[in-house]
């Protein structure tokens, strides 16, 4: 195994990749831990950059609901929550880079906007991930 941002290898070369985000699909990974909300604010928040979201995979589903989604980004933390439009939902925290979510049901397709909150706070608003319900 050779780790370099340049390939110079002595000898035959058996396969060269780009970077990628890898997710090991277990589904006894870390569990969220619920905060009590009489606790305040965590220390790690007092100074903490801004929670966004970069990317939803994947980014559509059906209007039945169910479907396992992995919500990218920056500045993840536990007891963050993920909001399909105006549904909040239930979220596994996975690294401070990924969120792991079920998709709510929708009564009709189209684009919802898909943001964070922490304690009735929003993020994301001004530049909000979009999942499509078909």
């Amino acid at each position: 195994v050779v780790v370099s941002t340049t390939v110079n290898v002595d000898g035959h070369v058996l396969a060269v990749s780009d970077n990628m985000f890898v997710h090991n699909n277990s589904k006894h990974g870390r569990r969220a831990r619920r905060l009590d909300p009489s606790e305040g604010t965590p220390p790690y928040l007092e100074n903490a950059a801004t929670p966004c979201i970069k990317a939803i995979s994947p980014s559509e589903g059906w209007t039945t609901g169910g479907a396992t989604v992995i919500i990218i980004g920056d500045n993840f933390f536990d007891g963050l929550q993920v909001v399909f439009g105006t549904m909040l939902v239930w979220s596994e925290l996975i690294t401070p880079h990924a969120i792991r979510v079920q998709t709510p049901p929708r009564h009709i397709p189209g684009v919802v906007e898909v943001t964070l909150s922490y304690k009735s706070k929003q993020f994301c608003k001004g530049a909000p991930g979009r999942f499509v319900y078909t």
